[in-house]
């Protein structure tokens, strides 16, 4: 078994900036489209999960790939690279700036690399070789640094408030993509993230920067995430929380489910 070395943290962040730009000339200018499970695609989706096929299949010839608009190709390494062309794609249509291109490595259930970028805000958040960065300025461990005085808040999907009484003193917002919500918590400005019944291909990339800084992802009822359950593509079998182990403790006994 031949495992591929991983790229340099400045060729995939360089990858993502040009998935991003490609992603931002359809920005405002795309119809929408419904799929099977009622989900939306873009003509951006396929052409950006493309782009980074065809060019992560040269970095990396002995990964697997998985892409949400269908691309697969089985690999030799055990490793696979797992595709959110756009994630956060009805936030795409409706013209808000907070979609995220996506770009993971998942090595069994472990995700070891990711790139997050948002290319409205001109953020990349990357992990590789368990550290993470903000837009090439390394990020502490989460805890580690004073609370700067803002707002607690928390980010959710946009139905929790449908499944959950939540009893969180806080704030809780909602930004359209699960991987700017997980990012948001690895750079230690949100506490914690409902991210709902994921799929794969929404949580290795920002699971990886999540990881990094001593996060991690369990179910609401406090069991961990398996990824590699989640390699068949079906979405996850209950919501995702991430979080801090700590963070994590604190909310999930205020998270009640709907009678």
């Amino acid at each position: 078994m031949v495992v591929d070395a991983l790229p340099p943290r400045p060729v995939l962040e360089a990858l993502a900036t040009r998935a991003g730009a490609l992603a931002l000339r359809h920005f405002h200018h795309v119809a929408a489209e419904r799929k099977p499970d009622r989900t939306l695609v873009t003509r951006a989706d396929r052409e950006v999960e493309a782009m980074l096929v065809a060019e992560l299949a040269d970095l990396m010839p002995n990964a697997g790939i998985v892409g949400e608009e269908g691309a697969a190709r089985a690999g030799s390494s055990g490793d696979r690279i797992v595709l959110d062309p756009i994630d956060g794609t009805a936030a795409f249509v409706a013209g808000l700036p907070t979609w995220c291109i996506c770009i993971g490595v998942l090595r069994g259930d472990v995700p070891i690399a990711g790139v997050v970028h948002v290319p409205c805000a001109g953020e990349t958040y990357t992990a590789l070789d368990g550290e993470a960065w903000w837009n090439g300025t390394r990020l502490p461990g989460l805890g580690t640094v004073a609370d700067g005085g803002g707002d607690r808040f928390i980010v959710s999907h946009a139905k929790a408030h449908l499944r959950y009484e939540l009893a969180y003193r806080g704030k809780i917002r909602a930004f359209g993509s699960t991987a700017y919500h997980v990012a948001l918590v690895a750079r230690g400005a949100a506490e914690a993230a409902i991210v709902g019944r994921a799929h794969l291909w929404d949580l290795v990339a920002p699971g990886a920067v999540l990881h990094a800084v001593g996060g991690r992802y369990v179910y609401a009822g406090g069991a961990p995430v398996d990824l590699a359950a989640l390699g068949d593509g079906q979405r996850a079998p209950a919501d995702v929380v991430a979080g801090s182990p700590e963070r994590l403790r604190e909310l999930l006994p205020l998270l009640t489910v709907r009678a």
